[in-house]
Formats: structure tokens, C-alpha cells, sequence
């Protein structure tokens, strides 16, 4: 079975502390950065799974926030796909820098630039195990609320027509 997803919302209103120095670039200058992009790849393809996801989603990144170890080897990502306000798509912290704070750091230096940028909010999408993660930085899932019910046969277009206005002669 599957662990279900839950949806977040933040409105950042303050600047949060950050436990480790990230790196907060365009999508450019990351690109430029040719040993990141192949880490950022190599994590995509081996943690999550879903290159065609990472791919579709890639065309509308247009910042990524990047930790770097001791050696300034990039070993921690999260992309910020920006079309009017933020949403974050991938969170990846390589298997042997985890459990370091990294992407408490990186979520929060997030919402941190989101706030310097005048984002009105910034959204994702996680595992409902990673809540703890997402709150700490100031998320807060949103509650699903019941789908609304499909209308009886038959009744779609008496529903629609009540609200027609009747045409003047």
C-alpha cells in the first residue's frame, strides 16, 4: 500500500534560521554547475523513480537551493518551480549526508527567499511520513475536504438551467 500524500501551504511572514549555508541559484547558474547536475540526476533517478516526472517538471524550475559538504560537493537539492508563487517539487539529500538537518535547511531557506522575493505563498506535495519536516519550516498541510458529490442522473441539466436567465423578447 501505498503511504498517502498530503498537500501543504505556507505564507511566509518572517525569516526562519538556517542550520547549513545553502546556495539559492537560478536555473542557470545551476546549470553551469555541471557535478551538481549530474548529483541532481543521479538522486532523481535513484530516489524517486520518476525521470519522466523530474523531466516535465524541470521546464518550469526556476531556482534551485543547494547544500554542499565539507568538500563543496553539492549533496543536498530542492527545486522551486515559480510560475506566479512558488511550488516545490523535489526535496533530495544524498543517502550519506541525511539525518544532518539538510533539507530542514534547504525547505527553510526556501521560505526564506520566498519572503526576501514577496512570494505570497509557496506550496508541495510530500509523504504524509515527512509532516514533521514541512511543519518545522512553517507548512501546513491542507485539510482535504469531502469531494463534492456527483448529481443524480438526470438531474445535470434541470441543475444548469435553473441558473440560465431567461432571454429578453
Amino acid at each position: 500500500m501505498t503511504e498517502p500524500e498530503l498537500h501543504y501551504f505556507c505564507k511566509p511572514t518572517v525569516l526562519r534560521a538556517v542550520t547549513h549555508s545553502i546556495d539559492f541559484v537560478t536555473t542557470p547558474d545551476f546549470v553551469a554547475d555541471e557535478p551538481a547536475c549530474k548529483k541532481l540526476w543521479e538522486l532523481a533517478s535513484t530516489q524517486f523513480h520518476t525521470r519522466g516526472k523530474f523531466l516535465a517538471v524541470w521546464s518550469g524550475v526556476r531556482f534551485v537551493a543547494v547544500h554542499r559538504d565539507t568538500n563543496r560537493h553539492a549533496d543536498g537539492f530542492l527545486l522551486v518551480n515559480a510560475p506566479i508563487n512558488w511550488q516545490i517539487d523535489y526535496v533530495v539529500v544524498c543517502e550519506e549526508s541525511r539525518g544532518q538537518g539538510i533539507a530542514l535547511a534547504l525547505v527553510t531557506e526556501t521560505a526564506n527567499q520566498a519572503f526576501l522575493r514577496g512570494v505570497p505563498y509557496v506550496m508541495l506535495t510530500s509523504k504524509a511520513s515527512l509532516r514533521p519536516l514541512y511543519e518545522a519550516c512553517g507548512f501546513v498541510p491542507v485539510e482535504a475536504k469531502t469531494p463534492p458529490q456527483p448529481l443524480p442522473q438526470g438531474e445535470r441539466g434541470q441543475e444548469l438551467s435553473s441558473l440560465c436567465l431567461p432571454l429578453p423578447s
